[in-house]
């Protein structure tokens, strides 16, 4: 065997990490094709293009349809399916002249069980929110329909069930699982209109308590100016309705519900990123957490309680409850839940103390975090990532691994920054081209990040046909990056994952209602969610090269003909990537419990304690030091020539 390989499942595909065991390219070889078994039945994932246009696919033979890459993603799996696959180079001499090299291919991988379970009592769901992919192209022309709004808006629709993916699944059998069972659910929601969520909440009747927040603004916090003002009437005398109508400046922001017994015992959670609306479920990423642990849950329903007694204010209880919180130790692993709005930032103090003690890599998503700030006690998480890179700080690892995606500001969602002091610039809205470029990729803190305008937001990138690759549907959404992720060390001894409402900035811990979960040492989780990330960046690189490079024929447009091609991937930053994913640290799969972070010395440390039921307070700020230096500003870095499909 000349290759070593990896497989990383997250319940709504599977993502395949593989590379030469002596590092160097394969003499003669154009490509690989995955053969899978799934279920017991053998097939193959291949590359969905030809070397040319004319090329037709072979159905008896669909690996002459090479991969070149080394890393690959299999959404044709779903829960329960057990699947192994066996990567195997395919050489020839020409294009017309293609054989699998049965001696180079690896042996079968073990059996893997295709599951959103991380542990015992975590679990982790997304759906396929990126509606502007290969597979969505396919399936609207298949159906020869025009309008995904209205599809995912209808219950039973077929594209609405394969968009919401296993979350849009899970939330309903969670709440399908508490009627029949006689429990109750405890809500806070920011927005809601999907008709089958409603449909869920309704049917629990007064045994469904709900705090639903007032959703973006309208201009103003009249009656019947909200947001949520129609389903809130349509709901009101059905369900244990509680408003919460914020004033202007701060959001409502949260999307928990706490699963109890029919006594009203808190005994589970679901958190996340995700709006209880259509678009949440099927048009934008999103993800659910379930901890399933009753301490947990508790926490949860305490801050609930903080909710429903502050009304519509932020009164003194509130932010004192929000401001400290405890950590629980949850089947081997540990779990912090934070609630905003703090009074002192203590939830961005936590979550920076893993960032500045990152040692292999940092994973991303990011929804509108604000404002880049000069004060790095109101920087904003995506700040403390770059940091890593910047040769002056106190942090600086240049050799660690970052990837993430920013979807960058939005129109009335977030506040503008304010003027700069005199003589210096007026802080950047993560992109000071916002307006133009609202995505961002990030491979480095210490280089400006590839910027994607709207030609390449979801659902609108590959307008016209590219090569083999089909056009894309247009115009459904503006925002298509919702989740608020950050992954610390999958592959290491220690890693972990944040994730909730937060939008990992000082807005969202110092005004809004917001939950921010950190969780330490489960590596299964770490990896479904480093998955996710990955696949996101990369449909984003191919979608941005797609658009700068579609009407130049000298670049890239499918599979080389020789075995050149795997030479840029063998070097430098691919090269490093590669081995970060095949782990040259403990693999996936490791519960060792995570040791916290060193924080920074221009960062307070916060003390959490380990023990059930105690709780500490933040401790006092530190001495400010300087902001990072804005690498964010600059010409885009230019795209890789390679392509992802799906």
């Amino acid at each position: 065997m000349s290759l070593t390989v990896r497989v990383y499942d997250n319940g709504d595909h599977t993502c395949l990490v593989w590379m030469p065991l002596d590092g160097r390219p394969l003499t003669g070889c154009l490509g690989f094709a995955i053969r899978r078994r799934l279920n017991g039945k053998q097939d193959y994932l291949h590359g969905f293009v030809g070397f040319s246009d004319q090329q037709q696919l072979d159905p008896k033979n669909p690996w002459k349809f090479p991969i070149q890459r080394f890393m690959w993603w299999d959404y044709g799996v779903k829960p329960g399916d057990r699947v192994q696959y066996s990567v195997v180079p395919v050489s020839g001499r020409s294009a017309s002249q293609l054989a699998l090299d049965e001696a180079g291919a690896t042996p079968l991988t073990p059996e893997l069980v295709v599951t959103g379970q991380a542990g015992t009592h975590v679990s982790a769901y997304f759906n396929k929110g990126i509606i502007a992919t290969q597979w969505v192209a396919r399936e609207l022309k298949a159906s020869k329909a025009s309008s995904i709004k209205s599809l995912v808006a209808t219950p039973g629709n077929a594209l609405r069930e394969q968009l919401g993916g296993l979350l849009r699944q899970q939330i309903l059998k969670l709440l399908a699982d508490t009627q029949s069972s006689g429990g109750q659910i405890y809500a806070a929601l920011y927005e809601l209109n999907d008709p089958e969520l409603l449909a869920g909440l309704t049917a629990l009747g007064q045994r469904c308590h709900l705090i639903l927040g007032n959703g973006a603004f309208k201009g103003s916090t009249a009656p019947g100016n909200d947001e949520n003002h129609a389903v809130r009437e349509s709901l009101r005398g059905h369900i244990d309705l509680h408003d919460r109508i914020v004033k202007p400046g701060h959001f409502a922001h949260n999307k928990f519900v706490i699963f109890c017994d029919a006594q009203g015992t808190a005994q589970r959670v679901l958190t996340g990123s995700t709006n209880w609306t259509v678009s949440g479920l099927c048009t934008q990423a999103n993800n659910g957490l379930v901890i399933d642990d009753a301490a947990a849950a508790a926490d949860f329903m305490t801050a609930w309680y903080r909710l429903k007694a502050a009304g519509d204010d932020y009164p003194a209880a509130l932010v004192t409850g929000n401001s400290t919180a405890r950590t629980l130790a949850v089947n081997g692993l540990s779990a912090t839940a934070w609630f905003a709005k703090t009074s002192d930032a203590q939830d961005l103090d936590f979550a920076r103390s893993f960032i500045n003690g990152a040692k292999q890599g940092i994973l991303f998503l990011f929804f509108n975090p604000g404002a880049f700030e000069d004060d790095p006690e109101r920087w904003t998480l995506l700040q403390n990532i770059l940091e890593r890179h910047n040769s002056e700080g106190s942090n600086y690892l240049p050799s660690l691994y970052l990837r993430g995606v920013v979807n960058q500001e939005i129109p009335l969602l977030t506040e503008p920054g304010k003027p700069g002091k005199p003589g210096k610039p007026k802080p950047a809205v993560m992109d000071p081209s916002a307006t133009t470029h609202p995505v961002a990729l990030y491979d480095s803190g210490a280089a400006p990040p590839l910027r994607l305008g709207q030609d390449v937001l979801v659902p609108r990138n590959v307008k016209d046909q590219f090569h083999q690759w089909e056009r894309e549907l247009l115009g459904a959404s503006m925002v298509n990056i919702h989740s608020k992720v950050i992954v610390i060390d999958p592959f290491g001894a220690n890693p972990v994952v944040m994730t909730g409402s937060h939008n990992l900035g000082y807005k969202a811990s110092s005004a809004n209602d917001d939950n921010l979960v950190v969780i330490q040492g489960n590596a299964p989780l770490a990896a479904a969610y480093a998955v996710n990330i990955i696949a996101i960046y990369q449909t984003y690189r191919w979608n941005g090269y797609v658009e700068a490079h579609r009407d130049d024929p000298k670049v890239w447009h499918g599979p080389v003909a020789n075995d050149g091609w795997q030479a840029d991937y063998l070097q430098g930053s691919e090269l490093a990537e590669l081995k970060f994913w095949l782990g040259d640290t403990p693999p996936a799969g490791s519960q060792d419990r995570v040791a916290q972070g060193q924080g920074s010395a221009k960062v307070r440390s916060v003390a959490v304690s380990g023990q059930p039921g105690t709780i500490a307070p933040a401790p006092a700020r530190k001495a400010k030091t300087r902001a990072p230096r804005q690498s964010k500003r600059g010409s885009p870095k230019p795209p890789h020539r390679r392509a992802k499909t799906k």
